[in-house]
């Protein structure tokens, strides 16, 4: 891949505004270079690059043209480059770096000069130096050469892969991978980007991104197709699906051979998918390969990998002696690989305090990037102060709006409650009308007078009751208490009945809604005792369990079953009660229930018993 990165350096350095032509004229040479020179450098055949270049330098100082002598001098510093002649290429590299300050006036000839010196200052391991100029290049590319961005993106992502700032990785390799339209360089970033999810350790995500390109036919050529299929096969393998992986591996190495690029590591990475399927020779026998082709690039850290690998193969193999040897191997590399970055820091160090005022503009820089970032932080805070209040000042306006219709919910309730409890009151003077008539039609005045009596008593109870919607539990029981003697003496003590009250010491403060337990007693009066000869019992128990009353109103009529078809409809005071309970519940938050039992079906005496919890209020003095 730093060969694929190379060649971006020189299409980079070479390719400007110019006439096509294929021999040095008096046009531009840049066509020239392009076509004669590059495809030299690209095959690594430095030494006729250099004598071609040679031959035109008396040409090009005749002419005296500063665009063709900057790219004569980026495609020598290139040459030396590529053989590692780094303090030659960056001699070069300056040269066309000053003339371009001095006559470019397009700043095109200095943006290629600004990138091609970072990529040396990288080589030289002086990053701090190559950041600078890697920056200032992008800067400068935005405003004149946008499609030159995605080289410099690479530029700046390698720069940032040896300083180790990872997130800063992320956003040149996606940004540049964004803006490629040459296949060679969307390979590198590619390649690039699968090492990078490597080490976030983002397999899947690594997976989707290739998977995706695989999709990708705008672009091809068999450089890219080799990465894409090495890299989504080595995916796969370490996901384990080795089979379909190997399949990848295998087809991008046949192509990796054609082009004459393969290298330790893909040797390795497929060495590493037979050694999962269990092929111990193959695995043997590539990472022989790898190791020999690591040793040739001097990759101590790729070496230590294989002897590892080595090791874990043999002891699969149970060679444990051999297997023990290799782990030495692999310590001794570890070893160089420490030597090789103490030294690599060393030199980095050194770069450092020898570009003392490079380094105070870094940190200039990093105030301004600093003071960016606090300007911004202030913002993201002032828009979040204000996202905040309009939310808060929602939930404010919503909490009023529900307060206001909980309002006008509960005056509705309250106006229903009072129809309700007038309902019931006129159901209770229509039944006691009838009764009265009857009386008097018998001739009972006194019967008759003792009646109006106890009525006038009960409804002046009942008229006090209904003021509120809710009254004590000790008027409901003295009204209950008048309502039952007003009907036995009605029936000429028929019946009797029994309040009894369990463990309810404050009765006074214990609030339920009026005339609720009432309309039971009613229908156990007139439809339990109707045309039943022994006497009626009516038993009322009242007992305080959890928040709630459990009352039991019972009787030993008739019961459910053998009574008419008409009284098999519930009363209407029946109806009401049960509306009036499930309003009770909406209003206290709690469940209030009431269940009608016939005790003849549940094999005991005849009857009915009715079941009720009623939650109740308590007195706002309590």
């Amino acid at each position: 891949m730093y060969r694929i990165f190379v060649l971006a350096i020189i299409c980079m350095a070479c390719n400007t505004n110019g006439n096509h032509r294929q021999q040095p004229a008096k046009a531009p040479l840049l066509p020239f270079f392009k076509q004669r020179v590059n495809p030299l450098l690209q095959n690594l055949e430095t030494a006729a690059a250099k004598k071609i270049l040679d031959s035109l330098l008396p040409y090009i100082k005749e002419k005296d043209n500063y665009i063709d002598m900057c790219s004569w001098l980026r495609c020598m510093a290139v040459v030396y480059q590529l053989e590692n002649k780094l303090d030659s290429a960056r001699l070069y590299a300056d040269r066309s770096l000053q003339l371009a300050l001095e006559k470019d006036t397009t700043q095109r000839q200095l943006l290629a000069g600004k990138i091609q010196t970072a990529d040396i200052m990288g080589d030289q391991h002086s990053l701090d130096s190559a950041l600078i100029y890697g920056r200032e290049a992008y800067f400068m590319a935005q405003k004149i050469d946008t499609p030159g961005l995605p080289l410099i993106c690479l530029k700046l992502y390698n720069i940032y892969e040896k300083i180790g700032d990872l997130p800063m990785q992320k956003k040149y390799l996606f940004e540049g991978f964004k803006r490629s339209t040459s296949p060679k360089h969307k390979t590198v970033f590619a390649a690039n980007i699968s090492e990078y999810y490597g080490k976030m350790n983002e397999i899947d995500s690594a997976l989707i991104f290739f998977q995706a390109l695989m999709l990708d036919t705008s672009f091809s050529n068999p450089y890219y197709n080799a990465v894409r299929f090495e890299n989504l096969g080595t995916l796969l393998s370490k996901k384990g699906y080795l089979k379909e992986g190997l399949a990848y591996q295998l087809k991008g190495m046949q192509i990796s051979r054609k082009l004459d690029e393969l290298s330790a590591q893909s040797y390795y990475n497929i060495a590493a998918t037979y050694l999962k399927l269990g092929e111990y020779l193959k695995d043997e026998h590539l990472l022989d390969t790898a190791l020999r082709l690591a040793s040739h690039e001097k990759n101590w850290a790729l070496q230590k990998q294989i002897w590892l690998a080595k090791a874990a193969n043999l002891a699969l193999q149970k060679k444990h002696e051999l297997a023990y040897s290799a782990q030495d191997s692999a310590f001794s590399y570890f070893q160089k690989e420490v030597d090789s970055s103490v030294i690599g820091r060393a030199r980095e160090l050194e770069a450092k305090y020898s570009l003392l005022e490079k380094d105070l503009q870094i940190k200039s820089l990093a105030l301004s990037n600093q003071e960016s970032e606090r300007i911004r932080q202030q913002q993201k805070n002032a828009i979040f102060q204000i996202i905040s209040g309009v939310v808060l000042l929602s939930i404010y306006l919503y909490w009023v709006w529900k307060r206001k219709q909980f309002k006008m919910k509960a005056r509705e309730e309250s106006l229903r409650q009072q129809l309700l409890r007038g309902q019931i009151n006129h159901h209770f003077l229509l039944s006691c009308v009838s009764e009265l008539k009857k009386v008097i039609r018998e001739g009972n005045i006194q019967s008759a007078t003792e009646f109006v009596q106890q009525l006038g008593q009960l409804f002046n109870l009942s008229l006090q009751n209904a003021r509120q919607p809710f009254v004590p539990l000790e008027n409901e029981l003295d009204a209950l208490a008048s309502y039952l003697t007003l009907q036995r003496a009605l029936l000429t003590h028929k019946f009797d009945y029994h309040i009894e009250v369990n463990g309810i010491n404050d009765q006074e403060v214990i609030l339920i809604p009026p005339m609720l337990l009432q309309p039971f007693t009613e229908n156990a009066i007139l439809h339990g005792f109707d045309g039943k000869e022994e006497k009626g019992q009516i038993n009322i128990q009242i007992q305080k369990k959890h928040k709630v009353l459990h009352c039991v109103i019972e009787d030993n009529g008739r019961g459910l079953q053998t009574v008419d078809n008409d009284s098999q409809k519930q009363s209407l005071s029946t109806i009401i009660n049960k509306e009036r309970l499930e309003i009770l519940s909406w209003q206290t938050k709690t469940p209030a229930q009431v269940k009608i039992i016939d005790k003849k079906a549940t094999g005991r005496q005849a009857g009915v018993r009715v079941e009720l919890i009623v939650p109740y209020q308590l007195s706002i003095s309590i």
